[in-house]
Formats: C-alpha cells, sequence, structure tokens
C-alpha cells in the first residue's frame, strides 16, 4: 500500500509540468525550475532524517537514547543551498532568458517569485509527498532507529545527477530547437515531456531498489 502511494505521488508530481505547458502556457524554464526547486524540499526534509538518524544496530532492543546530529544536518543543508544558487543562475540566465527570447520574462519572475498559483500548488505536492514519506516512512515504522546520518548526506546522488545532465541538455536543446529550426512551437513540449517521462521512471525504479531511495 506505502508503496502504491508513493508511485501515485511520483506520477502526480512529474505530471505536473506536461499540465503546465498543455494549459498554462509553461516553457522550458518553468519545467526545470520546477524540479530543481523540488531538489531543495527534498534536501529540508533530508536535514531532518539527518538530524533524527540513530544509528543503532538492527538487533539491539533496549530503548533508544535519542542523538540529535543538528551540526551535521546544517552542514549538509547548507552545502545544499549553495549548490542549488549556483545552478539557479544558470537555469535563470539559460533557460529563463537566452534559451527563450520570445517568453515573457515577467512570467520568469513571477515563477522565481512564487506568483504562479499552478507553480505553487505544485510544490504543495511535493511539500505534501515529503511530508508522508518523513512521517510514514521514516518516524511511524520506527526506520529512523537504523538509519544512519550519512545514509542521507550525500552531496551528489543520483537523482540529483540525472537533473544536472537534464538541465544541461534541456539549456541545449531548448535554444536549438526554438531558436533554429521550425519546431520553434513544439520545442518546449517536446522538452519537458521528456524530462518528464525520463525523471518519473528515474523515481520510480528507485523505489524499487532501496526503501528511501525516493526521498534522497
Amino acid at each position: 500500500m506505502n508503496k502504491t502511494i508513493s508511485i501515485a505521488f511520483i506520477i502526480i508530481f512529474n505530471s505536473v509540468p506536461i499540465v503546465g505547458v498543455a494549459f498554462y502556457n509553461w516553457q522550458p524554464f518553468e519545467a526545470f525550475w520546477f524540479f530543481w526547486v523540488e531538489t531543495l524540499v527534498i534536501a529540508f526534509f533530508n536535514t531532518i532524517r539527518i538530524v533524527f538518524s540513530q544509528g543503532q544496530p538492527a538487533t539491539v532492543n533496549s530503548p533508544v537514547h535519542l542523538v540529535y546530529h543538528i551540526y551535521k544536518g546544517f552542514k549538509y543543508l547548507m552545502i545544499r543551498m549553495v549548490i542549488f544558487l549556483f545552478y539557479s543562475i544558470f537555469i535563470i540566465t539559460f533557460i529563463g532568458f537566452v534559451a527563450n527570447p520570445s517568453q515573457d520574462k515577467s512570467m520568469v519572475l513571477k515563477t522565481i517569485l512564487f506568483q504562479n498559483t499552478f507553480f505553487n500548488l505544485g510544490l504543495l505536492i511535493s511539500i505534501c509527498s515529503q511530508g508522508y514519506y518523513l512521517i510514514n516512512n521514516f518516524f511511524r515504522t520506527g526506520s529512523f532507529v537504523t538509519s544512519k546520518p550519512d545514509n542521507y548526506a550525500a552531496i551528489f546522488d543520483g537523482r540529483q545527477l540525472v537533473i544536472h545532465v537534464a538541465i544541461v541538455l534541456g539549456a541545449m536543446g531548448s535554444m536549438f530547437l526554438m531558436k533554429n529550426t521550425s519546431f520553434g512551437n513544439y520545442g518546449g513540449i517536446l522538452i519537458i515531456s521528456l524530462l518528464c517521462i525520463c525523471k518519473c521512471i528515474f523515481d520510480i525504479f528507485s523505489t524499487s531498489t532501496a526503501e528511501y531511495k525516493i526521498v534522497v
């Protein structure tokens, strides 16, 4: 049941950009920014996991004396925020402005400033799903007792690498399809759809390879 709910969250969340481009005039920028802001949401919830992970052996049945890894969690969050801000410059500059000069620049600014209603709704889905994973799969099951802080503290994981590659290829693809070919009207739809499908497949595959891979 838990896995079914997780997969449902994945499909709904990764469908948001497709709905956005179909009904809300989204361009590649909104889609890439949407997934990139999601990494910050995940980093926040992983910080909580790092702080509360106890790393106790599974065979120990005695009461757990809680140890809070506040410094390690804070360090992880700060590093993730720096990475987020660094790539944000690239996304905003090359995908938001350079690759799509025809787009109303005010739309880019509205999205960045959380004035895009459908964009905000999609992020709310992400926050709710991550909250569900945290409560149900981490605290409620008692997994925080055996989980180790290092399980969530990786600076670059498989999911982030996929997003990084997609951002670079998306910027190049956007500039080529939307500026140098006759497919300009369909370039954004193609890029966003491919990104969403690939990311959805990756996220679903992750749920079958590790219990908490989906939220790392």
